[in-house]
Parts: C-alpha cells; sequence; structure tokens
C-alpha cells in the first residue's frame, strides 16, 4: 500500500506540472519601464523536486530547508528583475527551468534580463525557444530582434519585426526599428516607408520624444536614399 501511495503521489506532481504548462505571459511595458512581476497559480514543485519531510533526516539543517518552488523562483525572478538587477534575474529564471525547462514565462524573461546585460546570443536563445512553446508572444519576437539587429543580423531582426507588425499592425516601435533595420541593410527606400509610419503613429499616440527620435533617422535614410 505504501508503494502505491507513492506512486498516487508521484502522479498527482505530474498533473501539478502539466497544468504549469498552460502558464500565459504576463503584461510587460516597453522602453525604459520594468518588467511588471506576474500573478503566478500556487503549484507544488516538479515531480522529483519535493522538499524532504522534517521526519527524514531530521539532524541536517540542509535537509529541513524547502526547495523553493518554481513559481517562487520566478517570482524572485521578477522581484530582481525589477530592481535592476538583472544577473540575480537569470540566477533565479535558471533555478525555475532546472526545475521545469520548458516554462515559457521564465524563458521569456530570463532572455530579457540576458539582453539588458548585452548577452545577445544566450537571449536569442531563450526567446527562440519561448517562441517554440508559445509562438503568439508578440514582445518575444520584438526583443529578439531587437538582439538581432544588436548582433549585425538586419535581416533576421527585419523578419521579426515584421512579424510584430502582423499581429499588431499600429506598433509604432515595431515599424521604427524595422525601419532601422532596412538602414543598416542598405536598403534606405524600405527604412523611409517604416520611419515615416513610426513617426505618425508616434504622432497619434503623443509620443512626442520617439518622434523626435524617428526624425532624425529619417533624415539619415533620406541622406543615404540621396546618395
Amino acid at each position: 500500500m505504501k508503494i502505491f501511495s507513492n506512486c498516487i503521489a508521484q502522479y498527482k506532481q505530474y498533473l501539478r506540472v502539466a497544468s504549469f504548462s498552460l502558464l500565459v505571459f504576463g503584461s510587460v511595458s516597453i522602453g525604459s519601464e520594468t518588467l511588471r512581476a506576474q500573478s503566478l497559480p500556487e503549484t507544488s514543485s516538479p515531480a522529483g523536486k519535493q522538499a524532504p519531510s522534517n521526519t527524514e533526516n531530521s539532524s541536517s539543517p540542509e535537509a529541513q530547508a524547502p526547495i523553493p518552488s518554481v513559481p517562487e523562483t520566478v517570482r524572485l525572478g521578477d522581484d530582481r528583475y525589477a530592481q535592476a538587477d538583472y544577473k540575480g534575474a537569470v540566477e533565479a529564471y535558471s533555478q525555475a527551468l532546472q526545475a521545469y525547462k520548458l516554462n515559457a514565462y521564465a524563458l521569456y524573461n530570463r532572455a530579457n534580463a540576458y539582453r539588458q546585460l548585452e548577452e545577445y546570443e544566450a537571449a536569442i536563445a531563450d526567446y527562440t525557444t519561448a517562441l517554440q512553446i508559445a509562438p503568439d508572444n508578440l514582445f518575444a519576437y520584438l526583443y529578439r530582434g531587437m538582439a538581432l539587429y544588436e548582433q549585425k543580423q538586419p535581416e533576421a531582426a527585419i523578419a521579426d519585426f515584421s512579424k510584430v507588425i502582423e499581429l499588431n499592425p499600429k506598433h509604432a516601435l515595431a515599424f521604427q526599428k524595422r525601419g532601422e533595420s532596412h538602414l543598416a541593410n542598405d536598403n534606405a527606400t524600405a527604412a523611409i516607408q517604416d520611419l515615416e509610419q513610426a513617426e505618425k503613429l508616434y504622432e497619434k499616440e503623443e509620443k512626442f520624444r520617439k518622434v523626435s527620435q524617428v526624425q532624425k533617422k529619417l533624415k539619415q535614410a533620406k541622406s543615404a536614399q540621396a546618395k
């Protein structure tokens, strides 16, 4: 009976982990604003990560210490990210991913932390894996495109920004970044078209600082076209 009870307990843990894979992405902000922590469901750790009971190895303080669950380590990552502790955020998200490697939310946010640290290759890898799990995450395409741009891969960046625009045709930042990528790819005509669209969208949103940024890029693109 004890063996059968253990099997039932492990199966229940497996079901909890399977349900956690349906975790949706939290709200995020664009630009300089920090990432908002997501409200995570209360779940136990995946099978094989259960904390030992107080009756086992009671003489060892380490044995009595509870092992953090996946939601707990993800929340810790969110808190560290919000405090601009990006290395600490990477560590926390990595701990969550050691327990459950298909956690798209942890992958996506670890990629954000890597990008803040300018570790673009690692960021691109995490965004790519996150998108394999949740292919409609607009922000993963957007930020992967930015990382690709920084890695001098404008064509790949253009593809990601185009996906963002497909999902949201009024996404001013995607038009701006795609325009900049076209300019880096020596396509001034396409750059001008995207940058002018970004300028219009920013004006409607009354983001005049962004309008000024786009206008500077527009001058560069028009100058390049005239050559």
